[in-house]
Formats: structure tokens, sequence, C-alpha cells
């Protein structure tokens, strides 16, 4: 299993920004001389729910204070930005981190966001088909090419320099938790990054809806990559994890309310809901606990053909000395337990003969709107 951490920044009192960034580059620092492989920034704007409104300069400054991470977007709002100019932001900063960029995108979810950028939510899925074309083209294409779609028109030909240094573009992952995005995925070969909130038989069932769709196109459904997002906490004792809780409600929450549209002055409401899990309920799909649970926890996920691990360690305004605690306890002990555990070889093929699910399926697996950047459809 690969491990990385996953940041948006969640600014629950409205800390100076500059300051609350910096904790994220020192434990980012921290994870990469601890064994961690990889980080993954979100793309949120006007709330405080998430302050990461800038991922590509925020990427190339993490890049430039880190020596071998990975840097991921986790997940590029695709549908809200020109695709010409995306893919060439994209190109200087994969040539600018030397290759280590990994183009993490999503067709976004949250209506109080998109909205503002004037794109309806309906459209969302269309318009990010139509992008990933043009970004593909405008990678690939050393000639001129015109497009044509319905939201998306480049009618004059263009020709886009320079092209990324990875060939023929960086890594695509695709974060979502519906069918539609396992068929998108196995379409243009991207890696999924699906969520921990969804429980064990949802992620089961979602990476399942994967196999089905490689199947469908005749596609190999050996050796598949599956990120899953976790919100991850590792303290010395059972007790101090359990007493991180009212961070992850905080995300939960505040996720919860902005999709909701649930939002005043840009702070998001963060009252309890109905139907919110109790402590123990909420407890059992968090990865919280001593080192030999959490390992344990993520053994189990890799059983459900889980590769990669996205962990959101700064959630809910959570103290940055318990972050580089977490973090520790992660490089020290979870991680060299876990660096050669891989899904059983015999899953694709247990799946493949396993009835396909629905989205509406899925969704009945998660509890509510997730603290968690995998879109909900």
């Amino acid at each position: 299993m690969k491990f990385g951490l996953f940041y948006e920044w969640p600014n629950p009192a409205l800390r100076n920004w500059k300051t609350l960034f910096e904790e994220g580059i020192e434990q980012l620092q921290y994870s990469e001389e601890m064994g961690f492989e990889y980080c993954l920034i979100a793309e949120h704007h006007f709330s405080n729910y998430g302050n990461s409104p800038a991922p590509l300069l925020q990427a190339l400054h993490i890049a430039q204070r880190t020596k071998r991470l990975r840097i991921a977007t986790a997940a590029l709002v695709v549908p809200i930005w020109q695709p010409l100019r995306l893919a060439e932001e994209v190109a200087v900063l994969d040539n600018l981190t030397d290759g280590r960029f990994i183009c993490g995108v999503g067709r976004g979810y949250q209506p109080h966001e998109l909205a503002r950028f004037g794109i309806p939510l309906e459209e969302t899925r269309q318009r990010f088909n139509e992008a990933l074309d043009v970004l593909e083209l405008a990678w690939t294409r050393d000639e001129s090419f015109t497009y044509q779609g319905q939201y998306l028109q480049v009618p004059d030909p263009v020709t886009v320099w320079p092209k990324p240094l990875q060939k023929p573009y960086p890594p695509l992952w695709v974060a979502g938790t519906s069918v539609d995005t396992m068929k998108l995925a196995a379409q243009r070969d991207m890696m999924p990054i699906t969520t921990g909130l969804l429980g064990a038989s949802g992620v089961l069932a979602h990476f399942g809806s994967l196999i089905h769709a490689r199947l469908a196109l005749g596609k190999p459904i050996h050796g598949l990559e599956l990120g899953l997002q976790s919100l991850t906490h590792v303290a010395e004792t059972e007790q101090e994890a359990r007493a991180q809780v009212g961070y992850a409600r905080w995300q939960n929450r505040a996720g919860r309310a902005l999709t909701r549209l649930e939002v005043t002055d840009g702070r998001v409401s963060t009252g309890p809901y109905a139907g919110e899990l109790g402590d123990d309920a909420f407890l059992e799909r968090l990865y919280f606990g001593r080192p030999d649970a959490v390992i344990q926890k993520f053994r189990r996920a890799a059983e459900l053909g889980v590769t990669h691990v996205s962990n959101w360690m700064m959630f809910g305004g959570i103290e940055h000395e318990k972050i580089m605690r977490s973090i520790r306890l992660m490089g020290e002990e979870v991680i060299p337990a876990l660096k050669d555990v891989h899904p059983p070889a015999g899953l694709p093929d247990r799946l493949a003969s396993a009835p396909p699910v629905t989205t509406e399926q899925l969704q009945a697996a998660r509890f509510g709107p997730a603290p968690s950047d995998v879109s909900a459809t």
C-alpha cells in the first residue's frame, strides 16, 4: 500500500491563512521523512470549509519545499476552469516539479461553489467530460486542433505548448462515488479515489463497478489501483484518538452544510443534523486509533482492493502538534507494517462474478454527505 496526506486547509476559527498553510507545509515535510509518498490538494472556494482556492499554485510551492513527494490534486474542479488555460498550467507545473505531479480531477459537487462560477450542478458531468477531451488533445497533439462540444468549443485551431514532462501526460486520478465515475475511470484508464465513509461493503461494491466497467470495454481487470480517502488520526492510546472525534464531526457537519447551502458570510453552519451517527458508528468509518488498530483497518481496506490511501489528517481545526504526532506514528509503525500488503489476487475475478451495483445502492451505503472531497455523485 502507498500512503499520502490530503489537504484542503479547513479553517473553523478563520485563523491567519499563511500560518495555517505553513503548518501544512511543515507536516508535509515531516511526512516525507516518515515514508509518505505523495500529497493531495483539494480545490475549494468561498467558505471556511476548506481554504484551498489555488491548488496549482499551492502544489508548486509544496514541490519547492519538499524533495521527493509526488504532488497530486484531489481534485481540480474541472468544469470551473477554462480547459486550454488549465492544460497550459498543468504542463508548466509538471515541468517545474520535474514530473512529480499527479493530475487528480473531479466534476465538482458543491452548488455553493459552482453557482458562484456560473456553472449549474446539472451541467457538470458533460462539461467535465468535454474538458477532459480538450486536455488530452492539448497535451498530446503537436499539430493544431479544434473541438466542438455541447458546452465547450475551440473553434480556432490551436496548439498548446509546453507539453507535460511526463508522457503522454501526468497520471490522471478521478474522485467520485458513483458508477458513472467508475465507468469514466475505466474508459480513460484513470485511478479512482473512493471514500472510506461508504463503509467496507460500499467500497467493495464501488470497486466492483470498476471491474464491470472494464470488462464491458474488454480491458484487463487485474493489477488495478484504487485510492481510498480516509479521515485518519493515530495516537498512543485509543482514548486519545477517540477524543479527537469532535474535530471530525466539525468537518462532517461543515461538508453537509456546504452541500445544503447553509453558508453565511463564508462560514458554514456546523450544528448537529437529523440522522447523524453516534460516536461509535461514526468511528467505525474513520481510521482512528492506536497504531496496531489502524494497521488492521488498513489491512481490511487492502482486502477491498485499496492500493493507495489518502490520509486526511488536518480536519476540523485539530491542532498542529497532534497532526505531527499522528504522522510520526504512521511513519514509525503503520506504514512499515503495510508496505508489502496488496489486494487479494483473486478479488477482481470474484467481483466480476458478483452482480453490479447502482449509484443509488452506493449512496445508500453512506450515511449522508461525507467530510470528503470525493463527490457524492
